[in-house]
C-alpha cells in the first residue's frame, strides 16, 4: 500500500509542478503579446505625429512667397534718405532695414549715409514674380 501512495504522491507532485510551468509559460506568452502590441502603438503614434509634423511643415512653405532679389539704378529725389529707400524697397521678410542700407552703402562704396539729390544709386529690390 506504501507504494501505491508514494506512485499517487508522485503524480500529484508532477501535475502540480506542470501546472506550474504551464502557467508560467502562458503568463510569459501574454506579456510578449502585450509588449508586442505595445511596440505597434508606440510606431503608430511616432508615425502619425511625425507625419503630422511633416505635412504641416510642407504646407508653411507652399504659403510663404518666394521673393527673387533684383538690382536696378535710381535717381535721388530731394528729401530722400537712405532709410526712406529702405522702407520703399525692401521686403521685410527678407532683411532688415538696417541690413538693406548697410547692404545699399556697400553696393554704391559710400562712406556716408547722405545722399544728394540727382546721384545714380544702384539698389537691391524683391519681387514673387521671377523676371
Amino acid at each position: 500500500m506504501q507504494g501505491t501512495t508514494a506512485t499517487i504522491h508522485t503524480r500529484t507532485a508532477r501535475s502540480t509542478a506542470a501546472k506550474k510551468q504551464y502557467a508560467k509559460r502562458k503568463r510569459a506568452a501574454r506579456k510578449r503579446r502585450f509588449l508586442f502590441i505595445l511596440l505597434l502603438l508606440l510606431v503608430a503614434v511616432t508615425s502619425f505625429t511625425l507625419g503630422s509634423f511633416l505635412s504641416s511643415a510642407r504646407g508653411s512653405r507652399e504659403e510663404d512667397p518666394s521673393y527673387f532679389k533684383y538690382y536696378k539704378n535710381i535717381e535721388v529725389k530731394a528729401g530722400d534718405t537712405l532709410h526712406s529707400l529702405a522702407e520703399e524697397y525692401n521686403e521685410p521678410s527678407v532683411s532688415s532695414d538696417r541690413e538693406y542700407v548697410s547692404e545699399i552703402r556697400k553696393l554704391n562704396h559710400m562712406k556716408s549715409s547722405g545722399l544728394i539729390p540727382g546721384q545714380s544709386l544702384i539698389i537691391t529690390y524683391y519681387d514673387t514674380e521671377y523676371k
